[in-house]
């Protein structure tokens, strides 16, 4: 009874993970998601005292500013699928209180990769023929006026993507300078642990290989009565016992090269755009929520 409880949990564990790894899979081909992050904002009159300010005569294209609000987005395409054919194209509202003084595409990755802006005083609009997954484009814009976070919303009409976009913050995490691979102990300790219980298991059956072999030479059917517990207990673990190698090689090596089963998705972006500053002061001069 003991091998049969062996084989019963080993099952289990092999079915639950089969079921993760395909919907995992199964995720990866179907998901399709535009994030706009926003990456920096900042006022140019942060933490200047008022009587300064009123002293200060800023013009830009011979506009008066009164109030300068610089943004930085970094929009990606962050699903599996590609994102093309729009109906209607990826555009940013600006809020009220707000007018649009200029808008630009600091950077595009991959490099060659068409990205146009077609920008009014109250909107900005990103036209881009194809955005393939892992694929994204850096823009900054200029405003005059004060806006929050929530108030920077987009719109696009294209399929399996939602009418409107908000504009998420950009964890620092998501920015790397350069590709380099860390080795990563942590997947090594997993991938070694996986392997290992996969080896018990087909050792476990090994073990049993002369039983197996007589019942298969004397018939499976005839010798099943005398050695079914073996028997079934061998076929239900070695599914799990495969799958448990193989994973847990594929996380070894993920340790060491740029193979991860789980992958874990960066925004390679030049050193001159890591920008994550975010206003922090009262709502008067752009701080957002």
């Amino acid at each position: 009874m003991g091998g049969l409880a062996l084989a019963l949990t080993s099952l289990i564990v092999g079915v639950l993970a089969t079921v993760w790894v395909s919907r995992y899979y199964f995720k990866r081909t179907t998901d399709k998601s535009l994030t706009p992050y926003l990456q920096h904002i900042s006022s140019l009159f942060d933490g200047v005292d008022d009587s300064v300010r009123e002293s200060l005569k800023i013009a830009y294209k011979g506009t008066a500013i009164t109030e300068l609000l610089e943004v930085q987005f970094l929009i990606a395409n962050t699903g599996e699928r590609p994102i093309r054919d729009f109906i209607a194209p990826l555009t940013l509202s600006i809020p009220q209180n707000c007018s649009l003084l200029d808008a630009s595409i600091l950077h595009v990755s991959p490099e060659g990769r068409e990205v146009l802006i077609n920008q009014t005083p109250h909107t900005v609009a990103f036209n881009f023929p194809l955005l393939n997954s892992g694929e994204f484009f850096i823009t900054k814009l200029l405003l005059q006026g004060v806006a929050k976070t929530k108030d920077l919303k987009f719109t696009i009409t294209v399929d399996d993507l939602p009418p409107v976009l908000t504009a998420v913050r950009m964890p620092p995490d998501l920015i790397a300078g350069e590709r380099k691979r860390k080795f990563e102990w942590e997947l090594l300790a997993i991938g070694s642990v996986l392997t290992a219980m996969g080896a018990a298991i087909s050792t476990l059956v090994f073990l049993q290989w002369e039983v197996i072999l007589q019942s298969w030479n004397q018939g499976l059917i005839a010798s099943f009565p005398r050695n079914w517990t073996t028997l079934l207990s061998s076929a239900v673990v070695i599914f799990p016992a495969l799958l448990l190698l193989v994973g847990g090689t594929m996380l070894c090596v993920g340790a060491f090269t740029n193979f991860s089963l789980l992958r874990q998705r960066r925004f390679i972006v030049p050193s001159e755009f890591h920008r994550t500053r975010f206003l922090s002061i009262p709502p008067k001069v752009g701080a957002p929520e």
